[in-house]
């Protein structure tokens, strides 16, 4: 059978999705629709029941953003926007935001920025907080708040083997984020993205040498253990380790050989680096393969931290 929406709205107006932020790109108003089923043979259709699938639509540019199952409500960007600026107004925090729509809407990503609130490990480079707000309607992204620190020199994510804060929750009919839930994990995030100066500065006083660099690469992001037994693809790739290089080359000429600049290398490649696919799915893809190198014991051996083998 060949599916397809329906061009009615639904008749239920509390499934209506108006968001109500004004001035962000993500304030869209967006339509739960049935699909339908046709026939090949007779011609015929109906309507499928909500119990199988329905179609995320939005009402302003008619276009298809993401077919929902049975137990899946969509949560509207701007609201779960607004519950994150009111935690944040709350604890009195000062904050900029860019906010971002990809797919025609169907993904979205806001980073929020706190320029009140940085650490600085070496003289003159500059972290601060940051949030980064993930959400889409075609299921690819649950709805998050990961909280880590942008560096100011150069803008690279710095990615963690965890998060300062984390909030995620799928969409489900009763979902959404629980403000003064919110509002604590921030408040702890910001006390551990202060400390976190400590571990930076560690990172600057560790020597690293390319020799170093280049065998961790090869060991994590640089290698593929599933292309180990297939003769046409290589284990290794050749082109992540010129990226890997590049990166390298740069961040050691200006911060010296040691593993702030290893770790620099890694995020810069991660959020700056050519890529085939979709930058913004890519950036996600590669800072969890970075946070994986800062769980390796390869890495936690450089800087001297202790290794949990668990943890890998």
């Amino acid at each position: 059978m060949n599916y397809f929406h329906t061009d009615l709205p639904t008749k239920n107006p509390e499934q209506q999705r108006i968001s109500t932020v004004i001035g962000n790109k993500a304030d869209f108003p967006i339509d739960v629709w049935p699909l339908y089923s046709r026939d090949p043979v007779t011609d015929k259709e109906r309507v499928l029941s909500d119990r199988h699938a329905r179609v995320v639509v939005r009402t302003d540019t008619n276009e298809h953003l993401g077919i929902l199952g049975p137990r899946t409500e969509p949560i509207p960007y701007a609201r779960s926007m607004q519950a994150t600026d009111e935690a944040l107004e709350h604890i009195g925090l000062r904050y900029d935001s860019k906010t971002q729509v990809y797919d025609n809407g169907a993904t979205v990503r806001r980073q929020i920025t706190f320029p009140n609130i940085t650490i600085e490990p070496v003289v003159g480079d500059t972290v601060c907080f940051k949030i980064d707000h993930f959400d889409s309607y075609n299921g690819k992204w649950a709805l998050q708040l990961n909280a880590t620190g942008e560096r100011l020199v150069c803008l690279n994510g710095m990615t963690r083997p965890d998060y300062y804060v984390r909030a995620y929750t799928r969409h489900t009919r009763n979902a959404g984020l629980n403000i003064p839930e919110l509002m604590n994990k921030i408040r702890e995030g910001v006390e551990d993205f202060k400390q976190s100066n400590d571990t930076y500065q560690r990172y600057y006083n560790r020597e690293c040498t390319w020799n170093k660099f280049e065998q961790l690469m090869l060991n994590t992001i640089a290698y593929n253990k599933e292309h180990e037994s297939d003769e046409k693809r290589p284990a290794v790739s050749k082109m992540r380790m010129e990226q890997l290089s590049r990166c390298w080359d740069y961040n050691s000429s200006t911060l010296g050989q040691n593993c702030w600049a290893a770790y620099n290398a890694m995020t810069e490649w991660a959020t700056h680096a050519p890529t085939r696919g979709h930058t913004h799915m890519m950036e996600r893809k590669r800072n969890a393969e970075v946070a994986k190198v800062l769980r390796h014991p390869m890495w936690k051996n450089m800087v001297d931290e202790p290794t949990n083998l668990r943890m890998i």
